[in-house]
């Protein structure tokens, strides 16, 4: 049908396909940007303040990075504390499923925690998605936003209940952590 079109006509339909995708091509790196930088602004509030691998049986199982409020550069004493920003960050190296991320935590939570914050912890298991090696889960904290679990950036859990962040980070980061060289290694004791 093109060629059928005179030869001034052919011209101005290409043209206008032209200018169409490059158009499309503007409008999809513009965005692609603006969502770079959202995430990127969203980032400049955390600080990476350590690393360290999780093993188990001589495999390794994840890499995880410890991360504190940007303004702070280090790790403060009261880390734990409601009052503290905290992102801890998992990637994993292995599949893992979601009774074994229950498990793991059930061995090393309080057991002496308030209903309610049992009730957040059950709530946050029932969350949990199998993850295959690449996939990362984020554990974050903040006053405005509570604590929040993530799955590749992709949130599925919250919760703003008071304590809680020093319960669920204390799985990595207490007094009866799942690996002690994990947690010496990431808070430095």
């Amino acid at each position: 049908m093109l060629w059928v079109l005179p030869m001034n006509q052919r011209y101005m339909f290409l043209k206008s396909i032209v200018f169409a995708f490059f158009t499309s091509l503007f409008l999809l790196t513009a965005n692609q940007a603006s969502a770079a930088s959202a995430a990127s602004a969203s980032d400049n509030k955390w600080f990476k303040v350590s690393e360290g691998t999780a093993t188990w049986l001589f495999f390794d199982i994840y890499q995880a990075s410890l991360y504190v409020d940007s303004s702070k550069k280090s790790l403060p004493n009261n880390f734990l504390e409601d009052s503290e920003l905290l992102k801890l960050k998992l990637c994993y190296l292995k599949e893992i499923t979601p009774d074994i991320f229950i498990e793991g935590a059930n061995k090393v939570l309080p057991k002496d925690i308030s209903p309610q914050l049992k009730k957040e912890v059950e709530r946050l298991h029932m969350a949990y998605k199998a993850v295959k090696p690449g996939d990362c889960y984020t554990l974050k904290y903040t006053p405005q936003d509570g604590t929040t679990l993530l799955l590749n950036d992709v949130p599925i859990f919250s919760s703003s209940a008071p304590g809680f962040k020093a319960v669920y980070f204390g799985i990595w980061l207490g007094e009866n952590p799942l690996s002690e060289d994990l947690k010496s290694n990431l808070i430095g004791n």
